[in-house]
């Protein structure tokens, strides 16, 4: 008996797996098993790791930065993070849509950015537990969902203060590494550009 021939249909089904949790329209943006895609992926891989499916930061190095830029787009993505957590999302511009574990909740505009927002809602699950966030940014306008809930909606991308931000343009998006030197960790990253 010929062992290709149960292993090819199970390899197959599980290619149509992988296929399958990527939604349609949208290109994933975690490799199987390397920083692929992502700018100086060499020295990133230091501080920056694939795991089953699991894009972790151990705390330490520089934020992950898109080697492809954008401008209308959304973004799915999960993250977690542990007690003392704290990350984010820059957006083109340089503005943080903020990821912590404080009371206010994630979702806003805390930093980088020339007023804060804070997340109309707080929907954040507990520490430790993933969570999802929808970025969408349209013609410099972003709507946040945070676990199903609308956390910012149409809110303004504009200049920060010191040092000066820029407005609404096409760039690269950036994972930040948690500024308290905890580990922070992203999965399902996929994005559709508008």
């Amino acid at each position: 008996m010929n062992p290709l021939r149960w292993f090819l249909p199970l390899l197959l089904l599980a290619v149509s797996v992988v296929a399958a949790d990527v939604p349609e329209g949208f290109t994933p943006l975690i490799a199987a098993h390397d920083l692929s895609g992502w700018q100086n992926a060499a020295t990133a891989a230091e501080h920056w790791k694939v795991e089953n499916g699991e894009l972790i930061n151990d705390g330490q190095g520089a934020d992950l930065v898109t080697a492809k830029s954008y401008r209308n787009f959304e973004l799915r993505l999960e993250w977690k993070i542990p007690v003392r957590g704290d990350s984010g999302v820059y957006l083109p511009g340089g503005q943080q849509v903020q990821i912590w574990a404080k009371d206010s909740g994630s979702g806003g505009f805390v930093y980088n950015h020339k007023y804060t927002v804070s997340p109309s809602v707080v929907a954040d699950k507990p520490l430790g537990e993933w969570n999802t966030f929808v970025i969408r940014l349209v013609d410099g306008k972003v709507t946040v969902t945070l676990n199903d809930k609308v956390v910012m909606q149409d809110v303004p991308v504009e200049k920060g203060f010191d040092p000066p931000m820029r407005g609404p343009e096409e760039g690269a998006l950036r994972l930040q590494k948690s500024p308290h030197n905890v580990m922070t960790t992203f999965r399902n990253i996929f994005i559709r550009e508008l």
